[in-house]
């Protein structure tokens, strides 16, 4: 919720690997790739437990249900371009000018008036807000449970 609450818009900017939290980077309203950039849900099944926190939110709103359900339990890797392709990257830059692309985008954005800008990210991220309240504490309770129980397991085989 900490990066709904920047009130101005958002942009991400990705290069390499985004293997741990990468629900983090849909929050953005803007999300700019390099080639090299792969998305991920790898930690939570190599612990034993449940994708919880976001992720299993946020990519099904994103990419669509059945991609993003897919992209969770098969722990699929995304390429940039494939990304893109689903909705989850608006361009796939070189990486010697991601960060210029992200500069160029931002000074537009900057030319707005401050008002217009604040309130139009408070408008654009108003769904993402109504998602995450409402499933942010369920999911996390069930993480929390397996981690639990994944620990517990841990001490008794110890």
């Amino acid at each position: 919720m900490n990066l709904l609450d920047i009130e101005v818009p958002l942009i991400a900017a990705l290069n390499g690997p985004v293997l741990l939290h990468s629900e983090y980077a849909l929050l953005a309203d803007i999300v700019l790739a390099t080639p090299d950039t792969v998305f991920q849900d790898k930690p939570h099944f190599d612990f034993g437990i449940v994708p919880g926190d976001g992720v299993n939110l946020l990519w099904p709103e994103v990419i669509g249900s059945v991609r993003g359900r897919y992209f969770i339990l098969t722990r699929q890797q995304l390429d940039a371009q494939t990304a893109k392709d689903w909705g989850a990257v608006n361009e796939v830059v070189p990486a010697d000018r991601l960060l210029t692309r992200a500069h160029e985008i931002a000074s537009e954005l900057a030319k707005l008036p401050p008002l217009t800008g604040r309130y139009t990210r408070i408008a654009l991220t108003q769904k993402l807000r109504r998602i995450i309240d409402e499933g942010a504490g369920y999911g996390l309770a069930l993480e929390g449970i397996s981690a639990a129980d994944v620990a517990r397991s841990m001490s008794q085989a110890a």
